[in-house]
């Protein structure tokens, strides 16, 4: 029976990405929505085109399915890695998160930090390690 569950589901990353423009800002994100077979969400990654930027200026709260996973606040820094940690082991471990209606719901905030000048602002993504039902 366990076999038979292990070849009815497979692994999959779900990468959600957006431009922060707001120097000091705040910039509300509701239109993201999960692969309709999801089962459950294991994990989840943030990245930058200037990872200095995210590091020391970006704070989030992260919803998923309904759900505050990461309150208002919650810095970005918790959520990085580096390249040299091996690509599996990159992701902040949520357990089996239940997908709920689907929704993922982001509210990112800058704020200004000496150890990283804002410029022309900064991409941030979002990478999700989902399980789904094949």
């Amino acid at each position: 029976m366990k076999i038979q569950e292990e070849r009815n589901k497979k692994e999959t990353r779900v990468v959600f990405s957006f431009k922060m423009e707001k120097q000091n800002g705040l910039t509300s994100i509701d239109s993201f929505e999960l692969p309709k077979h999801t089962k459950v969400i294991k994990g989840i990654q943030l990245l930058s085109d200037y990872p200095d930027r995210l590091f020391y200026r970006g704070k989030q709260r992260i919803e998923i399915g309904g759900e505050e996973l990461f309150p208002d606040g919650f810095e970005s820094k918790i959520l990085m890695s580096s390249l040299s940690v091996a690509p599996r082991e990159r992701f902040f471990e949520l357990g089996d998160v239940l997908p709920g209606d689907l929704s993922v719901k982001i509210r990112f905030e800058d704020k200004d930090h000496q150890g990283a000048a804002f410029g022309g602002g900064y991409r941030v993504t979002i990478v999700l390690l989902i399980e789904e039902a094949i």
